[in-house]
């Protein structure tokens, strides 16, 4: 998964705008979590050929699990901090 945060700061308190997107991949034997198709596709390689308990380690669906998030500043908003106004009492933030 992915976060796009643009950064503010309201009456000098800093926050963040951030958005989830993307997607990513599980193997279903070992529980991994991969970023690419392409990073999954090498991992699995590894255990082709052998005997696999199908779903072993797999979260269930009604329950809690983990997530990799890579964290990342939006260039777009970054750019439009010279020219775009934002609400009265809030600013850019450079982290």
């Amino acid at each position: 998964m992915k976060i796009s945060a643009k950064f503010r700061r309201k009456n000098s308190v800093p926050f963040a705008i951030e958005r989830l997107s993307g997607v990513q991949f599980r193997c279903r034997v070992c529980n991994m979590l991969y970023y690419s198709k392409k990073e999954l596709e090498r991992h699995l390689k590894k255990h082709e050929g052998k005997s696999q308990k199908r779903d072993q380690g797999v979260p269930a669906l009604d329950h809690l699990t983990t997530v990799k998030v890579l964290y990342t500043i939006d260039l777009y908003d970054r750019g439009r901090c010279a020219y775009l106004k934002l609400p009265e009492g809030e600013e850019y933030d450079r982290p």
